[in-house]
Parts: C-alpha cells; structure tokens; sequence
C-alpha cells in the first residue's frame, strides 16, 4: 500500500514537473548590441554631422580671434562669442550623447520584449562585455540573433 502511494505521489510529481513550463533563459552582450543597432550607427552620423558643423565655426571664429587684423574691441566681442559657442558645443555634445543613447535603449529594449516572445524567452540577461556574468554559456549567447533581429525591425523589414 506504502508502495502504491509513493508510486502515485512519484508520478503526480513528475506529471507536474513535465506540464511546468521550463524557463529558457538567454544572454546578450549589451555593448555589441548597442554599437551593432542600425540605429546607433544612424544617429552618431546624425550626431557626427552637427557636431562638426559647429565645430567648423568655433574654428572660424578661433581664427578670426588669432589674426592680427582683428583690433583689440573685435577680439574682445569673438572671445566673448567663441567662449560662448564652445560652451554650447559641449552642451550639445554632452545632452546629444545622452538623449539619444536613452531614446536608442528604449528603442532596443521593445524590440528585445518582441524577440523574446518570438523565441518563448522567460528572461535575457545582457552585461556589458561579460562583466556581471560569470559564466554564460556560448549556447544561450544570442547577441548576434538579437542584433539582426532589431535592426530588421528598426529597417521595416520585420
């Protein structure tokens, strides 16, 4: 009878165990998604672009400030000006960078939601270059998988 039961309860247990679903856990390198996103690339051209646009006038006006046709009141006004616009540059540069990695992981975390539902994920673990992880195995790396996967999605050609 003893037999019986722990029989019984053996095969409740095993029957409960086979219907669970099994957590699939997945893991990517953070730092290669980000610089591999089409996205990423797009707008540190975006970023590039403005950048050496105002850098090209701080030149300019650094120019006009160290030529010695320029009379001590103008040099005056074009420190004030050039002191001024490099500030703005930095502001950009720094309030550039920033907006727009926030909006690039926004961007990467909602396309991660979609392939994780796609590929019946529970959780993907990312680190930056294997930093907080101590072990992951090769099988379960999925950063290249997900890197085409965003930018196929960021392109319209998912």
């Amino acid at each position: 009878m003893l037999g019986i039961l722990f029989s019984l309860l053996l095969i409740v247990l095993t029957m409960l165990n086979i219907t669970k679903p099994q957590t699939k856990i997945l893991y990517v390198d953070n730092t290669k998604v980000f610089e591999n996103f089409s996205m990423t690339k797009e707008l540190q051209r975006n970023g590039q672009t403005e950048f050496n646009n105002r850098k090209a006038s701080l030149d300019s006006l650094y120019a006009r400030l160290e030529s010695d046709k320029t009379s001590g009141t103008q040099k005056q006004a074009l420190m004030q000006q050039f002191i001024k616009e490099k500030e703005e540059l930095n502001q950009f540069n720094d309030f550039y960078s920033s907006e727009q990695s926030s909006k690039i992981w926004a961007r990467i975390k909602s396309y991660s939601a979609e392939f994780s539902n796609e590929n019946k994920c529970s959780i993907i673990i990312g680190s930056d270059n294997k930093s907080n992880i101590l072990f992951a195995d090769q099988s379960i790396d999925v950063t290249n998988d997900l890197i085409k996967y965003i930018n196929k999605k960021y392109e319209g050609l998912k």
